[in-house]
C-alpha cells in the first residue's frame, strides 16, 4: 500500500536528469566564516540526498536565536522543463500544518474560545465516537484520543476509540481535520482564515498560503513520485510526475517558501523558551511548550502538534510533512538555539523525509558557532547492517530457489542465473528481480540470521529442518487479495493468507476480533481495523480500512 500513485511517463529519462541538476544555489544573512563553510557542508550534503535518493529537488533554510539565516536551493522545479528551484516556489508542508493548527487553538484557548478540557461531544456532538465519550481537545491535539489515523469522519457505522483516550499514543490526522473544524466553529472563520488572522500574518509569514489550491499551482515547483505504486522501489527510483491534491484539512493544508519557514523556525527557537509573540503571551506558550505525553518510541514525546525526540543527548523539536508530491522536515535544538526546515518536491510514496538533512543542519550550525568537531551525517546511500545475516540459498516447497549474496553493506539477490539488486525498504527488501518485484522480499530471523523468506504467500527457507508452514486455511486464502483505493493518497494494498494468520503487505499482521473486523499489528490497543464485505462466490469484493473502501482486483 503505498501513499502515492498515478501516470507513467518515461521516469528513467526523469531520474537521469534529477541527478544532474542545477548546482545548489546558497544564500547567507548573518554568520561568519564558520557559518559560511557550515552551510556549504550542508549544500553537499543536500546535494548527495538528491543523487542517492532520486530527488528531483529541495528547499532548505537553517536560523539561529542570533540572527542568522542561511538558505539552499538545489536541483529542479521542473525536471522535463530544467527550471531550477526559486527563492520564492512554495512548497506543501504537509503535517508540520499541524503546529501551526495547534498554536492557532491555544490561540483560542488563551482567550477563553476553547478549553483544552473541552469534551469533543461537546464541541462537535454531530460526531459519533463509541468508545470515546471522555475525548477532549487536548487529547486531539496529542494524538491521544484512541481513533483511527485516516478514517473519514463520518464511516459506515460511526468512528471508534481503540483504548482509553490519554492511555496509550497513536498518530491521527483525522483528529487534526476535526480541530480544523472546531476552530471553524468558535472562530466564526474557516480553518484557512483564522490561520491567516491568528499565525500567519501576526508573524509576517506574507508568501505562504494557509489552504492549498489548484490555483495557486504556478507558484509550486512541479511535484513528482515513484514510477510505480504497487511495490517498494530501490532507490533512486524512477520519478514521475505526481497528480495534483487540493488540501483544507487541518491535517495539512499549509504551503510556503522557505523564507517564511525560516520566520516560524525562529518563532519556535523562542517557543522553546517559552516565548509566544506575537501568537501568543509567554504565559501562554509556557503552558503550550510544557504539554506533551510519551510517544512512538522510548525518550520520544509529543504534544500540541510537535514531537520530542532526543539524538545524542540533545533535545529537538520535530515533525515531519509527507504529501502527495511533497516531503518536508523541520528541526530545532532547543538548548542550542538552532533550527532548520527542509522540503523536496518529492510525493511520500518513495517513504522519504528530509529529517537527516535538518538534523544534520542543527549539528553543524551549532558546532560551527560553538566549536568542536564537526558532525558526521548519516550517509545517504543505501546500505543493510549485518548483510550476512541475509546470505543464504532459500528454497521454496517446489523446488524454486533463490540465494542471497553479499557484497560489502549491499545485498545482491540470485536468482535463475540472473543476479541483481535488493534493497531494504519499510520491513523487507525490494527487489529488481521481476519475480519479486511487487511482492519483495521479508525475511524471518533466527538467532540473528535469516531461516526463511517469503513472497507474498511463497515460502523459502534456508535449512529443511525448519520445515514449511502448514498452509493457510480456505476461510483465509478467500480473504487474501490485491485490493485498490483510487483515492491520490492510497493506492493498491495487499492482503496475504500465511503462517495460519492475514497479513497486510507481508508486514502488518491481522488479528481477528469478535465482531467480524480485524486488527491491524500486534498492540492489542491498535485502533486499526480491518472488514471485509460485498461477497461474491465466498469472497469479499471489498476492503474497508478504518473506514477507507478498497475493491478488489486481479486477485
Amino acid at each position: 500500500m503505498r501513499l502515492d500513485r498515478r501516470a507513467f511517463i518515461g521516469g528513467g529519462a526523469v531520474l537521469t536528469v534529477a541527478t544532474q541538476a542545477a548546482a545548489a544555489t546558497n544564500v547567507a544573512g548573518g554568520g561568519g566564516p564558520a557559518q559560511r563553510r557550515a552551510l556549504d557542508q550542508l549544500s553537499h550534503y543536500v546535494e548527495q540526498h538528491r543523487t542517492d535518493w532520486g530527488l528531483p529537488g529541495m528547499s532548505v533554510c537553517v536560523v539561529d536565536r542570533d540572527g542568522y539565516s542561511g538558505f539552499i536551493r538545489s536541483g529542479w522545479a521542473n525536471v522535463e522543463r530544467r527550471e531550477p528551484i526559486r527563492e520564492d516556489h512554495i512548497f506543501q508542508i504537509g503535517s508540520i500544518t499541524k503546529m501551526m493548527v495547534a498554536l492557532t487553538a491555544w490561540s483560542m484557548i488563551q482567550e477563553g474560545r476553547l478549553s483544552p478540557d473541552a469534551k469533543l461531544t461537546q464541541l462537535m456532538p454531530e460526531l459519533s465516537v463509541a468508545g470515546g465519550g471522555d475525548i477532549n481537545l487536548q487529547h486531539l491535539l496529542n494524538h491521544t484520543t484512541g481513533m483511527p489515523d485516516n478514517a473519514p469522519m463520518f464511516p459506515e457505522g460511526g468512528l471508534w476509540s481503540g483504548y482509553a483516550p490519554g492511555s496509550h499514543w497513536s498518530y491521527c490526522n483525522l483528529g487534526y481535520e476535526i480541530i480544523g473544524h472546531i476552530i471553524a466553529r468558535r472562530d466564526g472563520r474557516s480553518l484557512q482564515d483564522a490561520l491567516e488572522a491568528r499565525l500567519l500574518r501576526p508573524l509576517g509569514m506574507t508568501q505562504t498560503r494557509p489552504a492549498i489550491r489548484v490555483g495557486d499551482r504556478p507558484r509550486y515547483p512541479e511535484g513528482y513520485e515513484p514510477q510505480f505504486n504497487d511495490r517498494a522501489m530501490l532507490r533512486p527510483a524512477p520519478m514521475t510526475p505526481a497528480p495534483w491534491i487540493d488540501s483544507d484539512a487541518g491535517a495539512g493544508c499549509v504551503a510556503s517558501t522557505t523564507h517564511d519557514m525560516a520566520i516560524f523556525a525562529r518563532f519556535l527557537i523562542g517557543l522553546a523558551q517559552g516565548r509566544g509573540g506575537p501568537v501568543l503571551s509567554d504565559p501562554a506558550a509556557a503552558q503550550f511548550i510544557a504539554v506533551s505525553t510519551p510517544g512512538w518510541d522510548a525518550g520520544a514525546a509529543y504534544g500540541n502538534g510537535i514531537a520530542r525526540i532526543t539524538k545524542d543527548g540533545r533535545r529537538y523539536l520535530h515533525h515531519t510533512g509527507g504529501m502527495v508530491s511533497f516531503s518536508s522536515a523541520i528541526h530545532v535544538d532547543t538548548e542550542a538555539g538552532i533550527a532548520a526546515f527542509a522540503s523536496s518536491n518529492v510525493g511520500g510514496g518513495l517513504n522519504y523525509r528530509p529529517r537527516d538533512v535538518t538534523l544534520y543542519a542543527c549539528q553543524l550550525f551549532r558546532t560551527a558557532r560553538d566549536g568542536g568537531e564537526a558532525p558526521t551525517p548519516k550517509p545517504t546511500r543505501p546500505s543493510v547492517e549485518h548483510v550476512e545475516r541475509y546470505v543464504g540459498v532459500f528454497t521454496a516447497a517446489s523446488g524454486d530457489r533463490f540465494e542471497v549474496r553479499a557484497t560489502g553493506d549491499q545485498t545482491k539477490l540470485r536468482y535463475n542465473g540472473r543476479e541483481t539488486d535488493m534493497q531494504f525498504a519499510g520491513g523487507g527488501f525490494a527487489c529488481v528481480e521481476p519475480a519479486f518485484a511487487v511482492s519483495g522480499l521479508v525475511f524471518e530471523m533466527e538467532n540473528d540470521h535469516a531461516i526463511r523468506a517469503w513472497a507474498n504467500d511463497v515460502e523459502y527457507i534456508a535449512d529443511p529442518e525448519h520445515g514449511y508452514k502448514p498452509p493457510a486455511s480456505a476461510e483465509l486464502r478467500a480473504l487474501a487479495g490485491r485490493y485498490d483505493n483510487d483515492d491520490r493518497w492510497w493506492g493498491p494494498a495487499t492482503v496475504i493468507a500465511r503462517d495460519g494468520r492475514l497479513w497486510l503487505g507481508n508486514t502488518d499482521a491481522l488479528t481477528p476480533l469478535g465482531d467480524g473486523s480485524w486488527r491491524m499489528g500486534d498492540d492489542e490497543w491498535s485502533p486499526e481495523r480491518i472488514r471485509f464485505d460485498g461477497v461474491i462466490d465466498g469472497r469479499p469484493t471489498r476492503m474497508l480500512l478504518s473506514g477507507l473502501p478498497f475493491v478488489r482486483r486481479f486477485s
